[in-house]
């Protein structure tokens, strides 16, 4: 059926976008297509791709440095990581810090079967930096407490700070931390109704995430 009156979607999503993409996203959606069901999962990119691959999500939300031949991609939006500490921080009144700053902090981080925790040691070595790592966790809530009620820092996406009164988001400067947000799906795989309408508006919402961040930060 092409109505859109009926039918469902599965959806599968890294974890740092379910903080703050993925619930204006859903909201727009089931407020345009009420009668459509959607299934969302959490998964790490690895899972996601093999998954998509199986048939067993119509569409993904992840990164573009896929490692499947047999995924398409589209580029959503450019996510911007920032140095993310609690707003009792010495640095907490800072709009930016440069390396030899971030250099100098201790971080908690999400753990490395997460692809932020790969993307940030690859900056790091890209800019001959070594923060020291004091924590870890398998969880973006558990990182983020622990940033709450510490001296620790971390780096996350800069919009999942303005979701949380008791953080702060400061600037990477001058060399930005940031990397490109897309959408998976499996090549040559059937295009329902429901998909189509899911791809168009997911590209709709993040144009407007580029244009105001307003949209999110309400």
């Amino acid at each position: 059926m092409q109505d859109l009156s009926r039918g469902a979607l599965r959806i599968a999503i890294t974890p740092t976008f379910t903080t703050y993409l993925l619930g204006p996203l859903i909201k727009a959606f089931h407020t345009r297509y009420p009668s459509l069901t959607l299934s969302v999962q959490e998964m790490s990119q690895e899972q996601m791709e093999k998954q998509i691959f199986d048939d067993e999500f119509d569409v993904g939300i992840a990164f573009e440095d896929v490692q499947s031949a047999d995924i398409d991609t589209q580029t959503l939006l450019i996510e911007t990581l920032a140095l993310v500490v609690s707003k009792h921080h010495p640095l907490a009144k800072q709009a930016a810090i440069d390396l030899p700053t971030l250099n100098a902090q201790s971080l908690v981080l999400l753990s490395r079967e997460f692809a932020t925790r790969e993307q940030i040691e690859h900056y790091c070595r890209q800019h001959d930096i070594a923060p020291n790592v004091l924590m870890e966790a398998n969880s973006l809530s558990a990182v983020i407490e622990m940033v709450r009620h510490t001296q620790l820092t971390t780096l996350l996406p800069s919009n999942i700070a303005h979701n949380y009164d008791e953080l702060v988001a400061i600037t990477l400067a001058p060399s930005l931390l940031q990397r490109t947000a897309v959408l998976l799906q499996r090549k040559g795989a059937y295009q329902s109704a429901a998909t189509k309408a899911f791809v168009a508006l997911a590209h709709e919402v993040c144009s407007n995430t580029v244009e105001s961040k307003a949209l999110f930060f309400k």
